[in-house]
């Protein structure tokens, strides 16, 4: 992509390639059709079951339930219990033959086979969905390779009572850790309603969470790749599903977070920054959670390949030299072969971590033959990456200024980036985005809450020191008021740093 520093400054620069003429309604819909088109077809481009597959489920079910039962009624060494688990693993065996995981849902009273509810199961298992969403077991899914002693050991989380889970310190999935079942996938599942209220106070602690719980993986994903050990992809697809529920639920909570930097654990926190900023975007187009969870995977482990870069090229601050440069460029493909080698994660997040430098006109890295198109999840991780690592502190590079950054996005919108995606990038975060320091027309300073959903240029902000620099009582002001705003306009965005402002004091 190019990166320009003699870039649009101001509002009115930054709007000018998106001012719609007439007659360019056309075009305008097309390409916001073809957006449409391409998350819907990968929302249900997932494994459909045969019928009879289907049918053989309910066989499935109830070898589960009697081995649940046999675990709460007898010893671990009951011959009852190896017997419930033998009858389990043969019907796991008929699945994985056909070449099939078998992924089982349980929530809200239903059952579902990937992505397929089974609605008289439901009714005939109503007990087990009931019990395996008590103990945080409400997604299991069996993937090929498993083995009958990991059945037999799997049996101590299919028999476990809720207290006893809720007694060990991470829940659920430390006793995952315990039994060592690396071809059994659990976890729970938690997915949001478009009618469910959220305390805006709740909904902004819960984002805080879920971006201490992401550094966390991500912290520990570097740890296992430098030391190469199996990535968990229940673990990740969980945080993933957090993600996408913290920004349902509140997404100017999270993308005030995105703000947030570090020049010591830059690939952490860009990695979330990304997830966040993918997940934003993509929320924008869709609210289909089985392609949003994908997304989020394939954001969150978009650099996964860096983790094994050797760290005195990571953080290198001079010119790279020609092998180096190599090294980096291979990043993507190193950790595509991760991803790939990691049981249960989706295609769609997989293609992510290939892609995300490939572009938009196909002019990037990795070169593929056949040339085809970047998949559409690839282009939405492309614009937010491109975003993010601009405005951010890296070893060989200082941060751009936001207004400076969104000015880049549009000179290479249709070319290495997605028009259409960077079109909606701008409108979603403005072009001041959240924890933008900015200068008013008026000579004040303030800092950009959230965006206005009517005006990108007007953003809601808040003002910390007057025309002569003297810091003042937070002011609240929204500028697509213009009244209520006394007429200002931001001018232009400045450097935190240089200013001695600390951000994340006045937010």
């Amino acid at each position: 992509m190019t990166d320009d520093t003699n870039q649009p400054r101001r509002a009115d620069e930054v709007r000018a390639p998106y001012s719609v003429g007439e007659g360019a309604e056309g075009p305008a819909r097309y390409e916001a059709d073809r957006i449409t088109a391409e998350v819907r077809e990968t929302a249900q481009g997932v494994r459909t079951f045969s019928s009879a597959q289907v049918a053989r489920a309910r066989d499935l079910l109830a070898r589960l339930y009697a081995l649940r039962r046999a675990m709460r009624l007898y010893p671990d060494d009951h011959p009852a219990v190896g017997q419930a688990c033998r009858g389990l693993f043969d019907v796991i065996a008929a699945f994985h033959a056909e070449g099939a995981d078998v992924p089982l849902t349980f929530f809200e009273d239903e059952v579902l086979l990937g992505e397929q509810v089974l609605a008289e199961d439901s009714l005939l298992f109503d007990q087990l969905i009931r019990d395996m969403e008590s103990i945080g077991a409400g997604s299991i899914t069996f993937m090929r390779g498993t083995t009958p002693d990991e059945v037999e050991r799997f049996a101590i989380v299919v028999g476990a009572r809720v207290d006893e889970v809720q007694a060990l310190e991470g829940g659920m999935a430390t006793l995952v850790e315990r039994v060592r079942c690396p071809h059994i996938l659990v976890s729970t599942v938690s997915v949001v309603r478009d009618d469910v209220e959220v305390d805006e106070g709740d909904a902004r602690e819960l984002a805080k969470t879920t971006y201490t719980g992401t550094l966390g993986l991500l912290r520990e994903l570097e740890r296992l790749i430098r030391g190469n050990r199996e990535l968990n992809a229940a673990q990740i697809k969980s945080t993933a599903r957090s993600l996408v529920d913290s920004i349902l639920r509140n997404r100017y909570a999270m993308l005030e977070l995105s703000g947030l930097k570090s020049f010591d654990e830059y690939t952490f926190y860009h990695s979330v920054n990304v997830a966040i900023l993918s997940l934003a975007l993509g929320s924008a187009l869709t609210r289909d959670y089985r392609f949003l969870s994908a997304l989020g995977v394939g954001a969150i482990l978009h650099d996964v390949g860096k983790m094994s870069v050797d760290l005195s090229v990571l953080n290198k601050t001079g010119p790279l030299t020609s092998d180096e440069w190599a090294e980096m460029r291979h990043h993507p493909v190193r950790g595509a072969e991760v991803v790939a080698m990691t049981s249960g994660i989706d295609r769609a997040s997989l293609v992510c971590v290939l892609e995300h430098h490939m572009r938009y006109d196909l002019g990037g890295y990795p070169r593929r033959q056949p040339e085809r198109p970047q998949h559409i999840a690839s282009r939405i991780v492309a614009v937010a990456d491109a975003y993010d690592a601009m405005t951010s502190q890296r070893p060989y590079s200082a941060p751009r200024m936001q207004d400076e950054a969104m000015g880049i996005l549009v000179k290479n919108a249709g070319s290495a980036l997605d028009p259409a995606l960077v079109r909606q990038f701008v409108d979603m975060l403005g072009y001041f985005p959240p924890r933008s320091l900015v200068l008013l027309d008026t000579g004040e300073t303030a800092i950009v809450v959230s965006p206005s959903p009517s005006d990108p240029a007007r953003p809601a902000v808040r003002i910390i020191a007057g025309p002569d620099g003297t810091v003042i009582d937070p002011v609240d002001l929204d500028l697509s008021d213009v009244k209520d705003a006394g007429g200002r306009s931001v001018v232009r965005c400045l450097d935190p740093a240089g200013m001695n402002v600390d951000i994340a004091e006045f937010l």
